[in-house]
């Protein structure tokens, strides 16, 4: 857990006391989902997904091939109790895509 990231999170959000959401309130995608920019092992800066970085804040590591995606359907949402971990590779031949 990376309580600098999850600073840097919970400085961006607004709670919805009904849906338990952490809505993001920071930089937004063209698709919906928040954006934030954070700095990779080399120390340089790039944009990452909102709900990816919470993860990792509040989680853990995701492993390789591995995406985040959240539960309760709203793209804004950041909270960690809202997302979970999904294989896209399973998903494409488990649907035919």
């Amino acid at each position: 857990m990376n309580v600098r990231l999850q600073q840097k999170i919970l400085t961006n959000i607004m709670k919805d006391e009904a849906t338990s959401c952490w809505l993001w309130t920071g930089q937004v995608s063209n698709s919906g989902y928040g954006k934030i920019m954070i700095k990779d092992d080399n120390n340089q800066p790039h944009m990452e997904s909102a709900d990816h970085v919470s993860y990792i804040a509040f989680i853990g590591k995701i492993p390789d091939g591995m995406l985040t995606r959240n539960t309760c359907g709203n793209r804004l949402c950041v909270n960690p109790d809202h997302l979970e971990l999904f294989d896209p590779e399973a998903w494409k031949q488990k649907y035919g895509i």
